[in-house]
């Protein structure tokens, strides 16, 4: 029985490989005679960027172009993508993959519709670099809109393109970002975000969603929904993320040793008072004393602290144990799975049932 070819949910390697020759020839030969023009797109990379927020957004633009042509939506402009970097050649990306830049910064004409800049974990080292950031400051100023891949905020804010915008970036690296440029408004929780003609995404794989939605602005949701199928990923990913951030990373250098040992306690024993009042009794202290005490010391109120130690603990119990939702929100001191249930759509924007699902060690499958 053959296969039905329109349907974009029925996708399979032969659909997409072995129509006349390869797809890449296909897509390539038909797009150049039946798209007349296109919206020119720039990833901008340098030396030890992430492989990912490259090659992430270059397959969202492929497929939404073959699934644009697929749909007879030739009227709209599609896409042209160029990787840029200082000069043209090899570029050695984290994991060593080394990814070929077609074009140096002069080699850039006017028309170019879209910057993208990339990541890394060296990427606030990389916008310490006065000619890229002279590249993006120019680009920027001649392109429709610009982003930035996970960290390539940094580059952005170097160029001074994010001054009083609200952005995100990976969650890792937001507290970092926040310190440096304290007229940005950093959200760390979101995977990506719009700011008038300014786009950032969270850490690594949300540059493919900020690429999915880039796709849905300019060749709408039928087009974008079908590239999401293709890649085998949300067309809008449920969450933000602070599902996949640890909220106890809680050894900072500079606190008083007895707050930190404190703190220690209390990640170690989710599950017993942590009232400001109680806190304050191991303490030896007054809880007016104490609470003010801790904060000048954290940045934190004891009692978000105590929230998010427990938030902690519960999500590694979700992970890796079969434990029911209720025994895990008595035992983490939520006191009831209610309780916990409201504190994860807070603090992670999904449930204890839909983080379990997503998170589960397959261990225990």
């Amino acid at each position: 029985m053959s296969r039905r070819r329109s349907d974009p949910r029925e996708v399979t390697v032969d659909a997409l490989a072995n129509e006349e020759g390869s797809m890449h020839e296909l897509v390539v030969s038909r797009i150049a005679k039946e798209i007349t023009k296109s919206r020119r797109v720039a990833l901008l990379l340098w030396p030890g960027c992430d492989v990912l927020d490259v090659c992430g957004p270059a397959d969202v633009f492929f497929y939404a172009q073959y699934w644009q042509l697929r749909h007879g939506k030739t009227d709209l402009p599609g896409y042209q993508w160029d990787i840029v970097a200082a000069t043209p050649g090899p570029i050695r990306t984290t994991c060593g993959i080394e990814i070929v830049a077609t074009h140096g910064y002069a080699d850039l004409e006017d028309g170019l519709d879209t910057l993208l800049v990339v990541g890394g974990a060296e990427a606030e080292q990389a916008s310490k670099d006065p000619a890229l950031v002279d590249c993006v400051r120019s680009l920027a100023s001649r392109a429709r809109r610009v982003g930035s891949i996970c960290t390539g905020t940094f580059i952005l804010a170097a160029a001074g393109l994010l001054h009083q915008r609200r952005v995100t970036t990976h969650w890792l690296y937001s507290e970092i970002l926040a310190r440096a440029y304290p007229s940005i408004d950093v959200d760390s929780s979101l995977i990506y975000y719009r700011d008038g003609n300014i786009y950032t995404s969270g850490g690594i794989t949300a540059g493919i969603d900020l690429s999915l939605a880039l796709v849905e602005e300019d060749l709408g949701r039928e087009i974008a929904l079908a590239t999401a199928r293709t890649l085998v990923v949300f067309p809008r990913r449920p969450g933000g993320q602070s599902q996949f951030s640890a909220f106890a990373t809680y050894m900072d250098v500079g606190i008083r040793p007895d707050i930190q040992e404190l703190r220690s306690w209390i990640l170690g024993h989710p599950g017993e008072d942590l009232s400001v009042s109680a806190l304050a009794d191991r303490m030896g202290m007054s809880p007016r004393n104490f609470a003010r005490l801790f904060h000048s010391e954290t940045g934190d109120t004891p009692a978000l602290f105590a929230e998010r130690a427990r938030a902690d603990a519960a999500r590694c119990k979700l992970e890796q144990t079969v434990l029911p939702v209720e025994v895990i929100a008595k035992q983490c001191g939520f006191g009831n799975a209610e309780r916990m249930r409201r504190t994860f759509q807070r603090l992670f924007d999904v449930s204890p049932h839909d983080y379990r699902a997503r998170f589960r060690s397959t261990l225990l499958n």
